[in-house]
């Protein structure tokens, strides 16, 4: 399961068999980005650690 969180609960969740990879992240991303707005509108920030999934250069490019 990768949820998005906001201080209400969840807006976008993701539930499959087996581990996330990159390609499965970007999938994700491409999903949760319809329930998000533009800076300083409310659902506006992205918040990722480190993880290597995280780091994909796609990533970067479909949140500008």
């Amino acid at each position: 399961v990768l949820p998005a969180l906001t201080q209400n609960g969840v807006i976008y969740a993701d539930v499959r068999q087996g581990a996330y990879d990159g390609a499965s992240f970007i999938q994700f991303i491409q999903g949760l980005l319809p329930y998000m707005n533009p800076w300083p509108e409310r659902h506006s920030v992205l918040v990722m650690d480190n993880c290597q999934i995280h780091q994909v250069d796609q990533v970067v490019r479909l949140c500008e």
